[in-house]
């Protein structure tokens, strides 16, 4: 036995005290007491029994990056259902699952394992942060063991290292291997190519071909959009070298693709290596690229006024850190921000602040507020704010809400959150956007509609918010005309100037349209607009129901399968209902000090413009050019985001609105001077530096080179490097990094590539200046390197030996190979209950005196012994007469008197007591 708090022991003394200070009234009740105060001395101090016991907790590592056979996930979750159907009643069972990152899919417990759910990143395999946190999931007191379901391919930390901590922990670690065949795989090894060439310089791509065996192969070398080679070859046994030649064209980025594949052959186990991807930069001026109409004539006069210009349209940009890099600034003229996205404005947003980009805003109709950039990834980085301030709202608002709460809306998104969850914050967002004379009010729609916060004023504007965050998903799909049959009838009282309706339904799942072309006929002729936000695409099969209802409500009809972009067009429709930022009138303008910075060139009076988007200047930005109405509105502005350029032009650069400056003779000086200040050029680090950039299997190397004759230090501190990471879709990350001295001349950092994300480094040297080096990535993700048959085995056979365990075939055996180990296992519930009990016994002693009845003995019966006659005295020479010998008879004597025992008062009672229960006994018996 132990105490896991023996210190509470020292209560034992003062106890013992009291119970001799105050004793009790008789023995019985003095037991009772002391046994009860006993028992929960010994409670308090943690009585524990140590027993041997084999129940413990088995930790399963499932390995799920890309490097394992397809249908290995499925694999992992039956064995983790086999391994639950045989363990024991006090066994537990845990998951952790590892890639990129190790993440606990189940923690020990008894419950059947319900399936792998979280992101961990399949571009590696980190299997020593899972082994680690593996053995941090076996607790201290309990047997435990390791199973390990990987290939053994492992990345990241010391898997030996980790294996030894797992030893030293006692914890064993098996393993099954769950391995993708290597026989036949047909693959490129390694590319050969520059990282940087001149503009219009010719250089070689060397690249190395493993194949399994003699044959022939087809081959295939892509750049953008255009084959620059191709031709089938035939390949030995073994690696083999393609050259291919190639010659630079503008400054930027090139981006390549090699595909090779064997002809006549599907047997190929690993085709993702059959196809590697690199980059290759161009020093030189880089070019401007120019998003906007096709009819656009802003290109042309940038051209004319010496800039080297490409156009776009936004269908063909994918927005990716490989293609921005190509280009000194972007100029984004007049289309609206779903054209770009939301990870192509993250994209861009990032590499003009972390990388050095510049950006050019200008638009009519369809750019800043109304456009759609109000609340967006990209309007951090702007000069100037979007919101429209109350004083300049015309009209009060009305709006209701009609949010669909159906089934489909309890799914869970990437970040962990429900779908109804985030538009219960997106409804919060139009609530936040309103002022204190509009109203609002919200509908949960399923096959009817709830009212959960009624058409009123937001005076209790924390209130609503409360009740809208409780919607929770339940029923079927929604109805839309109960949906807009109830929005209407709810927003018809308003008294407010404009009355509005949004629709948030399910594109994928909204029903029971009815009559809807009869009511929102009839919400018109009110006053009465309807917008529709759907979640989902417009190829979805309700989408074209959701945007007749958007076309027949007067609103707009705007689709996003991303939740997390709910918020964000909720915003964008209130704005676009409540504010109208586009003034339309002719407006004059006049420039300002702040030009100076921008131009050298004086302009003078400026001319006026046919329209601009209303907008404000925010704190710190420069201030060019003012319009001259009641606003004293920025017309151009700018300022510095991050280590990038950025500038505003809220006038329509050529459109219907672009107003007499459109014709004004120095229009293409003008928009020429703006374009040079937002594309300036990467500067370098002057010529007694020399930054230079080697990829290395997965690491990226980046060095500077100082001058070996320089007479000191060129720098103050150390220089800083800014990495910019990428992958296609998703919204990248930096981080800053400092370099270090490698040699008396060198400075440099390694910085580890994963799978197929785009690397964009940029170094900042204090007092010097700033240089952005060529974008890098590699050919494709380190999971699907080439590997011969059972390399991986090696590793988990290592890890094993180490720590005692063995390669399990039978999972099921794993828990009887649990070590035995002395469990501890609490008393203090036993003990407090039974303290419990006494309590009450001794209560039951003092009202009824139970026990003492039973344990009371008998009271004895003291019988008189008889007292002999008295003989006649003889004198001693009398002889005693011989007559024969009869039987005396005895008379009788009377009885002597019994003395009684005195009788005590507790006696008294319990006669009472048993007299009154044998009255009792007979009444019943009657």
């Amino acid at each position: 036995m132990t105490f896991t708090s023996p210190f509470w022991l020292i209560l034992a003394v003062p106890a013992l005290v009291v119970i001799w200070l105050r004793p009790m009234p008789s023995r019985v009740l003095t037991v009772l007491r002391v046994v009860t105060v006993l028992l929960l001395l010994l409670a308090i101090c943690g009585l524990c029994v140590m027993l041997p016991s084999r129940s413990g907790c088995v930790v399963m590592v499932a390995d799920r990056s890309l490097s394992m056979p397809p249908g290995s996930e499925v694999q992992e979750a039956e064995a983790a259902e086999l391994l639950y159907r045989s363990m024991g009643p006090s066994d537990e069972l845990a998951v952790v699952s590892f890639g990129e990152r190790t993440a606990v899919e189940q923690p020990p417990q008894s419950a059947r394992f319900g399936g792998f759910v979280a992101d961990v990143g399949a571009e590696a395999s980190n299997l020593a942060e899972a082994v680690d946190r593996a053995v941090s999931l076996v607790p201290p007191e309990r047997p435990g063991r390791i199973v390990v379901l990987s290939d053994g391919h492992a990345t990241g930390g010391d898997v030996a290292a980790a294996a030894a901590r797992a030893a030293s922990a006692g914890i064993a670690i098996d393993y099954r291997a769950i391995e993708r065949s290597g026989a036949g795989d047909l693959a490129v090894e390694r590319i050969d190519a520059p990282s940087s060439v001149a503009a219009a310089e010719a250089f070689m791509i060397s690249a190395w071909v493993h194949s399994p065996r003699p044959q022939d192969v087809s081959y295939e070398l892509i750049s953008g959009e255009h084959v620059l080679a191709s031709g089938t070859r035939s390949l030995p046994a073994g690696r083999s070298r393609l050259v291919f030649r190639d010659k630079a064209g503008d400054a930027g980025a090139r981006s390549y693709t090699l595909r090779v594949n064997a002809i006549g052959s599907n047997d190929d186990p690993v085709v993702e290596n059959n196809r590697a991807r690199f980059l290759v930069g161009v020093r030189g001026v880089k070019p401007v690229l120019c998003v906007g109409p096709t009819a656009s004539s802003l290109p042309k006069l940038l051209e004319a006024g010496g800039l080297k210009v490409v156009r776009r349209s936004p269908e063909k940009l994918d927005w990716s850190l490989a293609e921005l890099a190509a280009f000194a600034a972007v100029l984004v003229e007049d289309i609206p921000a779903g054209q770009i996205g939301t990870a192509g404005m993250e994209t861009l947003a990032a590499w003009i602040g972390d990388a050095g980009g510049g950006l050019l805003l200008t638009g009519g109709r369809n750019a800043y507020g109304t456009g759609g950039y109000f609340k967006s990834a990209l309007e951090g980085v702007l000069p100037v704010s979007m919101e429209l301030r109350r004083e300049h709202r015309k009209l009060s608002l009305a709006i209701v809400v009609a949010l669909d709460r159906s089934g489909s809306m309890a799914m869970t998104v990437p970040g962990g959150r429900q779908k109804i969850e985030l538009a219960d914050l997106a409804t919060c967002e139009v609530l936040n956007q309103l002022s204190g004379a509009d109203e609002f009010g919200c509908l949960a729609v399923d096959s009817i509609a709830h009212e959960i916060v009624p058409l009123s004023d937001l005076k209790h504007k924390a209130e609503m918010e409360r009740m809208i965050l409780r919607i929770d998903s339940m029923g079927g799909g929604i109805f839309i005309d109960e949906a807009l049959e109830k929005a209407a009838a709810m927003i018809a009282p308003a008294t407010a100037g404009a009355k509005h309706i949004i629709l948030f339904a399910d594109a994928a799942d909204s029903e029971q349209p009815g009559d809807y072309r009869t009511l929102l006929e009839k919400c018109t002729k009110a006053g009465i607009t309807v917008s529709v936000i759907g979640l989902g695409t417009e190829r979805d099969t309700d989408a074209a129901l959701l945007k007749d209802v958007a076309a027949c409500g007067g609103g707009q009809c705007m689709f996003t399968d991303n939740a997390q972009e709910l918020p964000r067009l909720f915003a964008q429709d209130t704005f676009l209902v409540s504010r109208s930022t586009f003034v339309e009138e002719p407006t004059g303008v006049r420039a300002t000090a702040g030009m100076a910075m921008l131009s050298s060139q004086p302009w003078g009076e400026l001319p006026q413009v046919g329209g601009y988007n209303l907008c404000y200047l925010r704190p710190g930005a420069n201030l060019a050019a003012v319009t001259r109405d009641e606003y004293q509105a920025p017309l151009v502005a700018a300022w510095q985001a991050g280590i990038g350029r950025v500038l505003c032009y809220t006038g329509e650069a050529d459109g219907k609105y672009t107003g007499p400056i459109g014709t004004w003779p120095h229009a293409g000086e003008f928009f020429c001077s703006l374009s040079r200040w937002a594309s300036a050029q990467d500067q370098g680090l002057g010529s007694d530096m020399l930054l230079t950039q080697q990829l290395r299997g997965g690491t990226a190397r980046i060095e500077l080179h100082l001058d070996s004759e320089r007479t000191g230090t060129p720098f103050s501190a150390l220089p800083q490097v800014t990495v910019l990471r990428a992958l296609d879709g998703q919204k990248p990350t930096a981080e800053r990094l400092p370099l270090a001295w490698t040699s008396a001349d060198v400075l440099s950092i390694d910085v580890p590539l994963a799978g197929k994300e785009t690397l964009l480094t940029s170094v900042d040297v204090p007092g010097v200046g700033h240089a952005t080096l060529p974008p890098t990535c590699l050919p494709y993700s380190p999971e699907f390197a080439l590997h011969a048959d059972g390399e991986g085995r090696p590793t988990l056979e290592r890890m094993a030996r180490t720590t005692g365990g063995i390669e399990r075939v039978n999972l099921t055996g794993i828990w009887n190979d649990l070590p035995r180990m002395p469990r501890q296992i609490s008393l203090v519930p036993w003990l407090l209950l039974s303290s419990a009990v006494l309590l009450l016994a001794e209560v039951l002693q003092r009202r009824t005196g139970i026990f003492s009845l039973r344990w009371r003995r008998p009271a004895s019966v003291r019988v008189a012994k008889p007292t002999p006659a008295a003989e006649p005295k003889r004198s001693a020479a009398a002889p005693l007469p011989k007559t024969r010998k009869q039987p005396a008879k005895l008379q009788p004597s009377p009885p002597a008197p019994v003395a009684e025992p005195a009788a005590t008062p507790r006696d008294t009672v319990a006669d009472a007591l048993t007299q009154a229960r044998n009255r009792a006994t007979r009444r019943t018996q009657r």
